[in-house]
């Protein structure tokens, strides 16, 4: 299993938690950003930040149809 299909996996089971972006830089580096692109470039994936309207939002990833809003 590749790295992007690992990264998917994670993604998926994650559910409407979502992974944070940064957390994937770290864990992939230094590929990490490019994957980010490459997920959802595809439309598969969205990139939030959460939770909206407060100041400690962080960036997630979620699949497409998860995202909080």
């Amino acid at each position: 299993m590749s790295e992007l299909d690992q990264l998917k996996r994670r993604i998926d089971d994650s559910g409407m938690g979502g992974i944070e972006t940064a957390i994937i830089r770290e864990d992939y580096e230094p590929a990490g950003d490019l994957m980010i692109r490459e997920l959802t470039a595809g439309g598969g994936y969205v990139t939030r930040k959460v939770p909206p309207g407060m100041y400690d939002q962080k960036w997630k990833i979620f699949k497409a149809g998860l995202a909080p809003y």
